[in-house]
């Protein structure tokens, strides 16, 4: 029987604005650089376009054309989800940087209680301390403590949201909260709130 404390979770590590956040790598089918995209008639704004990978055509996702974000990277990369079913459409994100895989073990994350209304809107999962830079000058995937907030994004919930197609300005509220909490503060996220419809 495996103890709690033995449960490693594999993260992928990407910064988008001044966050840092982790995804569950199952969730994720691979990472691209960013690249041109094909402009798609009558996409929502936060759809720049969409790219080809390996015949695939993926709808690119850009955070930033929903709320404000910190500093902007030149070289970005794309996230590419892994789809539903071989029929679903095709989904990327646009991040800052992506890190790599580190395996944090269950204690050291403060799970959210996913029972409350209310922290579940915010596509998180928790949050734990780390240390990027040790992360990033070891050889190998192994938790590095330190001081840096990590937070530990719900993709699953995250993917199945946007895919859905059918959800209105709260999908604009829960991003915000997840990736730039100050900006509800402002009251101008609701100005995006009908920009979402993919």
């Amino acid at each position: 029987m495996t103890m709690e404390k033995d449960i490693i979770h594999r993260l992928l590590l990407f910064a988008l604005g001044d966050g840092l956040y982790g995804a569950q790598v199952s969730y994720i089918r691979e990472i691209v650089p960013d690249q041109p995209k094909n402009p798609l008639p009558g996409a929502p704004d936060f759809i720049p376009g969409i790219i080809n990978i390996r015949s695939d055509v993926v709808k690119i996702i850009d955070i930033r054309r929903i709320i404000p974000l910190g500093r902007e990277q030149p070289k970005k990369k794309i996230i590419i989800f892994v789809p539903e079913d071989a029929h679903s459409t095709r989904f990327g994100m646009l991040v800052d940087e992506v890190y790599g895989i580190m395996e944090v073990p269950d204690q050291v994350v403060s799970h959210l209680d996913r029972s409350d209304a209310k922290i579940q809107n915010n596509f998180m999962l928790g949050f734990m301390k780390v240390s990027l830079d040790t992360f990033l000058h070891q050889i190998g995937r192994s938790y590095a403590a330190g001081d840096d907030d990590l937070v530990w994004i719900d993709f699953e919930d995250l993917i199945r949201t946007i895919v859905s197609g059918d959800q209105d300005g709260s999908i604009v509220f829960r991003l915000t909260a997840l990736f730039n909490p100050q900006y509800l503060l402002s009251g101008e996220w609701k100005k995006n709130a009908g920009k979402i419809k993919v």
